[in-house]
């Protein structure tokens, strides 16, 4: 949470073709996503205007392209193609997102993998 943000979040459960495990490739498996992206109140002039404010449908739209991608043992893969939808949004100075794999041990427990960054760092990241 961060003071005097507005966060728009978008919580979503996708089958994805991940996992090292051999159970898990042969097919894709459930994975819930969470994700939150932060943009100052005073950087948006218009809270009325979609084109100004963070748009959650972009973030929604990321998620749900994942399923398309071909099979990737790692989380965080996706999870920086995520980051990388939501800081397209330049509105956006902070974000997290998470995913978990809840049937990964039949119930016994959920792994799950999360990243949080600011704009400075994502961008330090792409150079």
């Amino acid at each position: 949470m961060l003071e005097n943000h507005w966060c728009a979040s978008v919580d979503a459960s996708i089958q994805l073709r991940t996992g090292c495990n051999p159970l898990e490739k042969h097919g894709p498996q459930a994975v819930i996503v969470h994700a939150d992206a932060w943009a100052p109140m005073d950087a948006i002039a218009d809270p009325h205007d979609i084109r100004q404010v963070v748009d959650y449908e972009v973030i929604f739209l990321a998620i749900r392209r994942l399923e398309a991608n071909a099979h990737c043992e790692c989380l965080e893969s996706s999870i920086l193609e995520v980051m990388d939808a939501i800081f397209s949004m330049p509105v956006v100075t902070a974000a997290f997102v998470s995913m978990h794999k809840p049937h990964v041990y039949n119930g016994q427990g959920t792994p799950a993998i999360s990243l949080r960054m600011n704009r400075g760092q994502w961008e330090g990241r792409r150079r």
